[in-house]
């Protein structure tokens, strides 16, 4: 998920866990759970070795539950180390090692829960999971989130101005924001189910599904963006209203194999997006003296992220030698690269 939702996330759940009296210790911990909430991003360093390889370590072992751990204990035991340095009184670094693994882990288990994913298992298992409940920027979680942390400081502040003695202790609409984010999640995990069940339950064209998926719009939790594959082909529709289903799709057919297909799925840039797409599809056609070929992943529809909408493009010659191969993203994706 995007980078406010991890700090958001971070600052609610220090609302919630510490007292609202702030001190140098309170001000450290605080800072222990931001920082955690976003640190498994370090991957981002990957992208200084060009956008391929960006592509095949992002949302690896940093976002795995190892990974994670071991960032998060990292940064709890950085800043008491800054805190020793600076001879701050009180802090202490059990509780800031606990508070950066929780940061930490919520950062992993929230990518998990969108339809990015992560590899959660790694060095287990590098499958990406998924459950493809929240999109990429969701803006009802985004808004309880800022209610949490706004509410209870609009109120604190009507208290000060009518003389009422402040108290000392968490934040409860912080764990009133929480509450919500999760009944939030229990509604979107209903209607992902039921939108999935609805997908497989239909013939396309005579044709069974052999797998389907939904993945969330941002605007709203009751419309998904439904793409199914069958024996020879992948469909895309939208699915609404918990589960009712346009009634017309688009249909991408399978190509069928060929050398040239073969040429362009053994390059690296090839492999390392198609071990990361759910849903790959690939168009060959002639080029100048060679092929063209143009792979990229159906779950994503022309309104999505530019970041995260990407194709491959592989130019081949005659004797299907690569002539180049390129990694694009946003509206490139879409465009004809010139020859």
């Amino acid at each position: 998920m995007d980078p406010v939702t991890h700090s958001l996330t971070g600052l609610v759940l220090a609302r919630a866990l510490l007292p609202t009296r702030r001190g140098a210790a309170a001000r450290y911990a605080t800072a222990t759970l931001l920082v955690g909430a976003n640190v498994p991003d370090l991957d981002i360093v990957y992208f200084l070795g060009g956008p391929v390889t960006f592509l095949d370590y992002n949302r690896g072992w940093t976002h795995s539950l190892v990974g994670a751990a071991l960032l998060g204990a990292a940064v709890g035991i950085a800043l008491w180390k800054l805190a020793q340095r600076r001879r701050v009184e009180g802090v202490r670094w059990r509780p800031l090692v606990l508070l950066g693994l929780l940061g930490a882990l919520t950062h992993s288990l929230l990518d998990g829960a969108s339809a990015e994913g992560a590899q959660l298992l790694w060095p287990l298992n590098r499958r990406w999971l998924a459950l493809d409940w929240f999109p990429y920027i969701d803006l009802w979680l985004i808004t309880l989130l800022l209610l949490g942390l706004g509410l209870p400081a609009l109120f604190r502040l009507i208290s000060e101005e009518i003389g009422a003695r402040r108290k000392e202790g968490v934040s409860r609409g912080a764990w009133v924001a929480l509450a919500a984010c999760a009944l939030l999640t229990a509604g979107r995990a209903t209607l992902h189910g039921d939108a999935v069940t609805q997908l497989e339950s239909r013939l396309y064209r005579d044709r069974m599904p052999a797998r389907a998926a939904a993945f969330p719009q941002p605007l709203t939790p009751f419309r998904w963006h439904g793409v199914v594959e069958t024996g020879t082909s992948f469909e895309t529709l939208e699915v609404t209203r918990g589960g009712r289903q346009e009634e017309t799709f688009q249909t991408f057919y399978k190509p069928e194999d060929s050398p040239a297909l073969g040429a362009a799925l053994a390059t690296r840039t090839a492999e390392v997006f198609l071990a990361r797409a759910r849903f790959p599809h690939a168009e060959v056609s002639p080029a100048r003296d060679g092929w063209r070929v143009r792979l990229r992943d159906l779950r994503y529809e022309e309104y999505a992220p530019p970041f995260h909408r990407m194709a491959v493009w592989v130019r081949l010659d005659g004797k299907l030698g690569v002539v180049s191969e390129r990694l694009v993203r946003g509206a490139a994706a879409d465009a004809l690269p010139e020859d």
